[in-house]
């Protein structure tokens, strides 16, 4: 099998006999068995050049044996296939001396005929050089990756050549982020502040309470400590910091910073000052207030520092 042969093919031959004898011994005596021979053996090997022994399988069933051997075919035309003593191959297969080996039992196998493929197609030539066959789609994905492989060296190119640059823009960053951060925490320890406002009688502990906070919050933007610094000290301060010179928006921030400290400064160091209640303050408590404006403040010295 197949029936019709080509150079190069896989091809199975099997020769089918019946005896009563156990032929080969050893497995051989039980009414079923299976043996895999070798293909090393000397007869095989020397004929190479005609043919490539894959496989050979001795197989019995009661009295029915079948030899199974198969091979592929390298040169066209009549290809002769050796007789083959079965006996030898089995003992060789179980590396053993039986008392068998000497009973040769030789199969003479019939030859095949091996056509060419070349004759079968008619095509004497080589088939010339052809592209590489991709799945569907695969062209599409190939050039997207291309294109972002290139957008990514571009990228990478970029960033090299204006190193300096990028790694002040990251550290200016890095900077605004602490800023904002610092911005949240002193905005939310006012507002926490204002809602246990009643559970805080004492208008004095209040306000210093709100300088705590707000000074916090100026020695950790301006890398400053603040935490003595008297109202009439910010100007002086402030000014050095910007250099000598304040911005309108500077000077605004500054201008509501001295105002509150000073409201503060007078609830808590004179000894009847209170701060108003609802009634005198149109309404809402003058804590509320003094705490929306230092929540303006705040986001004043943000909007400067953008």
């Amino acid at each position: 099998m197949p029936k019709i042969i080509y150079v190069g093919d896989t091809v199975e031959i099997r020769y089918i006999f019946h005896s009563e004898d156990a032929l080969f011994g050893g497995e051989f005596e039980n009414p079923s068995a299976k043996l895999e021979l070798r293909t090393d053996s000397s007869i095989f090997l020397s004929r190479e050049d005609y043919f490539t022994v894959r496989s050979a399988l001795l197989e019995k069933i009661n009295t029915e044996y079948t030899f199974s051997l198969t091979i592929i075919p390298w040169k066209t035309g009549i290809c002769e296939l050796p007789q083959l003593n079965l006996s030898s191959l089995v003992n060789f297969s179980q590396d053993r001396n039986s008392a068998k080996a000497n009973r040769p039992f030789v199969v003479s196998l019939s030859p095949i005929e091996v056509k060419s493929l070349v004759q079968k197609t008619k095509n004497h030539d080589f088939l010339p050089q052809a592209a590489p066959l991709t799945l569907p789609g695969t062209t599409i994905v190939l050039l997207v990756i291309a294109i972002l492989a290139f957008i990514a060296f571009a990228g990478l190119l970029f960033m090299l050549l204006h190193l300096p640059t990028i790694v002040r823009f990251i550290e200016n960053l890095s900077y605004l982020y602490s800023l904002r951060k610092n911005s949240r925490l002193a905005i939310k320890q006012l507002l926490a502040l204002q809602k246990k406002s009643s559970q805080m009688p004492s208008d004095k502990d209040f306000a210093g309470e709100i300088q705590h906070i707000l000074r916090n919050f100026l020695s950790k933007r301006f890398g400053q400590d603040f935490s003595s610094v008297v109202t009439n000290g910010f100007y002086p301060i402030f000014t050095e910091i910007s250099g000598g010179n304040l911005t309108e928006q500077q000077e605004k921030a500054v201008d509501e910073l001295v105002s509150i400290f000073a409201r503060l400064d007078y609830v808590r160091f004179s000894e009847n000052a209170k701060f108003l209640t609802e009634t005198e303050n149109n309404g809402t408590p003058e804590r509320f207030t003094l705490i929306k404006n230092a929540v303006q403040m705040i986001a004043d010295f943000d909007k400067e520092e953008e």
